[in-house]
């Protein structure tokens, strides 16, 4: 569907490539955008699809209340995204939020915030097997002419498939070589045994050539690792194919989920191997306090925002297996308090706390220090703030970037007090290697 879609502008998919009970089952393409807000180094803007600027703010959560405000009808509906704010928010606005040493290179200059203003959404339930067509109107945004353009949108959507694409990349190369990255590594067990952390997420970029059709680059991407948060966004100048595992943060009324993901094991090579795997995952000491560590941080920034004594830990330890590895997750559900909204929520969540360390400023900060370059998107979130209220994020992970003629494709993991190193590097590649295969061509991207 998305396919049909593209060439009109911004494009933007929400995909549940692999449907999980009770966690995913929709998919959501959303016809060009109305507008779009987007922050930058100093302002946030919103803009029509024409170019008129409609309005600037100094702080992008200010900015998210306002344009929420503006579209908000709080009626809920039978599609989880019917219309509302749709994009990417990157790692960076967290220099919003907290004061952090400016020490890694912005490579390339990116948007911290990028969401459309869709007033238009093709929704397909899965278990259904069931297309939803929800269109809207906003007066204030002075666009015309929507209704042709729902009309262009629909007729498209109900048209042939365009020929497929094909791209090509050059071997990927990290930012940090691999020696540097061990001894980060050793630098952060040793802020550690000095008190200053008891985690940090530590990364680096992969990174090459790319040119051809990043939509090629997605599709092969969801056949080799089909996820419950696949993503797609294009722009002019940005495309970015995502895979991901993880919910950051979901609203549903004043209801909260969150589901951080901490703990790691590449899967086996054979069914044997694989379930002996999943055992040692699930009774690993070093993976559990790595994920306790991350369910304490996000209790304590729901708490910031949620009704007094409505904090609570759901689900502790699940194994979940996903293409190329056994991950931990754990579930926490928080009530928000009466009179606060998504962006509030975001405010005192952000970044997302599974992608930084506890404590989190501290690992920020020692995260600012070591990585060469800025995260952009990597290790921020994908996915729609609705005009009902509701909001569902992913978190960034597993995850091409597209710009500027590179493809970027960035991986990490936690260090904690017993942390080996070469254990914590070769757990990053394990992370990314079916990213790499695909852009490599050692699986097709057909």
């Amino acid at each position: 569907m998305c396919a049909r879609l593209r060439g009109r502008g911004d494009a933007v998919l929400l995909e549940s490539s692999k449907a999980m009970p009770g966690l995913s089952g929709w998919s959501c393409v959303a016809g060009p955008p109305v507008a779009t807000l987007e922050t930058g180094e100093q302002e946030t803007t919103l803009r029509r699809a024409d170019g008129v600027l409609l309005d600037t703010w100094r702080d992008p959560f200010d900015a998210l209340r306002a344009v929420l405000g503006r579209i908000a009808h709080g009626v809920p509906h039978a599609v989880p995204f019917a219309g509302g704010l749709a994009g990417f928010i990157g790692y960076d606005l967290a220099r919003h939020v907290e004061r952090l040493p400016v020490i890694a290179a912005a490579d390339p200059a990116l948007p911290r915030l990028r969401l459309h203003l869709c007033d238009h959404v093709l929704a397909y339930d899965h278990a259904a097997d069931r297309w939803w067509d929800a269109t809207t109107h906003w007066d204030w945004t002075g666009a015309a002419g929507r209704e042709a353009v729902w009309a262009e949108t629909r007729e498209r959507a109900a048209g042939p498939d365009p020929a497929p694409g094909a791209f090509q990349a050059a071997p990927l190369v990290s930012r940090t070589p691999p020696a540097t990255y061990l001894a980060d590594v050793q630098r952060v067990l040793d802020y550690i045994a000095a008190g200053d952390i008891f985690q940090a997420n530590l990364s680096h970029r992969l990174e090459g050539a790319f040119d051809g059709d990043p939509w090629a680059l997605y599709t092969g991407l969801t056949a080799a690792n089909p996820a419950p948060f696949s993503a797609y966004l294009e722009s002019a100048d940005l495309a970015i194919a995502s895979v991901s595992p993880e919910r950051f943060l979901k609203l549903s009324g004043r209801d909260v989920v969150a589901r951080p993901i901490k703990g790691t094991l590449a899967r086996g090579a054979d069914p044997a191997d694989d379930e002996a795997r999943r055992d040692h995952l699930a009774a690993s000491v070093k993976d559990r306090a790595e994920n306790v560590m991350i369910v304490d941080l996000m209790r304590n920034d729901l708490g910031r925002v949620a009704d007094t004594g409505s904090v609570a830990v759901e689900r502790l330890f699940e194994i979940e297996p996903h293409p190329s590895v056994w991950q931990m997750v754990s579930t926490i559900r928080a009530r928000l308090r009466e009179g606060l909204g998504a962006a509030d929520l975001l405010r005192a969540c952000w970044p997302p706390g599974s992608m930084t360390g506890a404590p989190k400023v501290r690992a920020m900060e020692i995260i600012e220090s070591l990585e060469p370059v800025r995260r952009g998107p990597y290790a921020g979130a994908i996915g729609y703030l609705d005009a009902s209220g509701a909001m569902d994020l992913s978190v960034v992970i597993r995850t091409a970037v597209i710009a500027g003629g590179r493809v970027m494709v960035q991986v990490g993991g936690a260090v904690v007090a017993d942390s080996l190193p070469q254990s914590e590097l070769d757990e990053t590649f394990a992370k990314g290697r079916l990213l790499v295969e695909v852009l490599s061509g050692r699986i097709s991207a057909a």
